[in-house]
């Protein structure tokens, strides 16, 4: 992204600031998709599962709740110390977010399994010990679609180049993790990465357009006198 394009609108300027986290996301999705198209989602799900280790098991195993609902409530919340219009930016996110994840998943593709409904308990899956994976609704994750919109919008508030393309790599886990736990396909993860991140830059954008005095404050805490 060139300087001059950065300059052309606020929106330009909102991608540039954030290419630490925009760029690889990009690069990631697009060579996914390659994959994807190469080896076919079912392909690539086995591919990945076939490559494990006690390590790796313990690590997806627990980096994968990042991409829980309590996460982002946790973020609601403390963004109230940054302000109101963060909060209630991020509270209509993750709502939308809750929205349109659930009825993909629930209305619109419904009879998409997930790997170990597809694929029952035949050799081929490896379950890691310790994890149930989920049998119904599996498109698209709405652990991946978390993950990235949280790492993205607090990518949004810093400056630190280094913790951007440090919270698309947390985020770029949560969403690998899915797949390696069984819970989801590829594309799954795929399509929950772009909603997410979709998602957060208009609503984030387009939360940049309410002028209220207000809206900008936020939760001071009061010294208390001696």
């Amino acid at each position: 992204m060139s300087l001059k394009s950065c300059e052309r609108s606020s929106f330009n300027r909102l991608l540039c600031d954030n290419k630490e986290f925009i760029i690889p996301f990009v690069a990631i999705t697009v060579f996914t998709s390659v994959l994807i198209g190469v080896l076919g989602n079912d392909g690539l799900f086995l591919y990945v599962n076939r490559y494990y280790s006690p390590i790796a098991d313990f690590l997806f195993l627990n980096l994968t709740n990042l991409g829980d609902g309590i996460i982002a409530v946790s973020l609601m919340i403390a963004l109230l110390w940054v302000s109101y219009r963060e909060s209630l930016t991020f509270t209509f996110i993750t709502l939308l977010l809750l929205i349109l994840v659930s009825v993909l998943k629930t209305n619109i593709f419904p009879n998409l399994d997930r790997p170990l409904t597809y694929f029952g308990t035949s050799e081929v899956l490896r379950i890691v010990k310790g994890y149930d994976p989920p049998l119904l609704y599996s498109f698209p994750s709405g652990h991946t679609a978390t993950a990235f919109s949280a790492g993205l919008y607090i990518s949004f508030l810093i400056k630190n180049r280094y913790v951007k393309f440090s919270l698309f790599l947390i985020a770029f886990i949560v969403g690998y993790s899915r797949i390696y736990l069984s819970a989801h396909f590829p594309r799954d993860v795929f399509a929950g990465a772009v909603i997410g991140v979709f998602v957060t830059v208009l609503s984030y954008h387009m939360s940049r357009r309410i002028h209220n005095s207000w809206i900008d404050k936020k939760i001071r805490i009061k010294r208390i006198k001696a």
